[in-house]
Formats: structure tokens, sequence, C-alpha cells
């Protein structure tokens, strides 16, 4: 009769280096999400910040163009102009209309391609 020896089985201590590369990979792969997140967020921010700018530059404009009377615009006809303020380039076009004043203000900046186009409608109150 041959005793049969039992072995005693210690519990596993760390990790397999399969177990490792798994979660390397994983922990990569979270990694690079969370950069290229990162990323888009800051790209975001950034434009939100210039469109803030621009209405700004659009509301001064609006502001001036509402102290104008409208009995200047009438006689000679649409009023137009360029300028450049804390980098943004507007065009606007002031009109007469019926005891209205129409303004249209395009304005452009860097890093978008298509101009935002504001437009309002101001009361005459002369």
């Amino acid at each position: 009769m041959t005793s049969r020896r039992l072995r005693v089985t210690r519990p596993r201590r760390g990790m397999t280096i399969v177990e490792l590369m798994v979660a390397i990979l994983v922990l990569s792969v979270g990694l690079l999400g969370m950069a290229g997140f990162s990323f888009t967020m800051t790209r975001q921010f950034q434009s939100s910040g210039l469109q803030g700018t621009a209405a700004l530059v659009v509301q001064s404009r609006l502001d001036s163009v509402a102290s104008i009377k409208c009995d200047n615009l009438a006689p000679s006809g649409p009023q137009s102009g360029t300028a450049v303020t804390l980098g943004v380039t507007e065009k606007w076009v002031i009109s007469d209309g019926n005891d209205i004043k129409i303004i249209v203000d395009t304005v452009t900046f860097a890093g978008r391609t298509n101009p935002l186009v504001y437009q309002s409608i101001i009361p005459c109150r002369d």
C-alpha cells in the first residue's frame, strides 16, 4: 500500500503576467478616453469664450445704434461699417423701417469657419 501524499496548496499571492497585461490595457484605454474628452472640452470652452466675446461686441453695437435717431437714418439710406474689437471682426448694416431700426451684425472670429449673424429690431422713440 502506497501512501498518498496530500499536497498542501497555499493561496496565490500577486497576479500573473497575463492578468497584469490585461489590467494595463484596460487602464490605458480608459486614460486615452479621458485625454480625448479633455481635449474636446478644452476646445469647447475656448469656442464658448469667443462666442461670449462676440455676443458682448454685438450688444455694444446694438446699444450704440439705439442712440441713433431714426430721422438721421431715413434720408441717407442704410448705414454700414466694419470694426475689429477684442479679436472679433464685425460687419453691420443699419436700415430704417416703419418706425423701427433694423440691425444685422455679422461676426467672425478665429477658429470658426461660419460667421455668426445677429439681427435685431429697435423701435424708434424719437
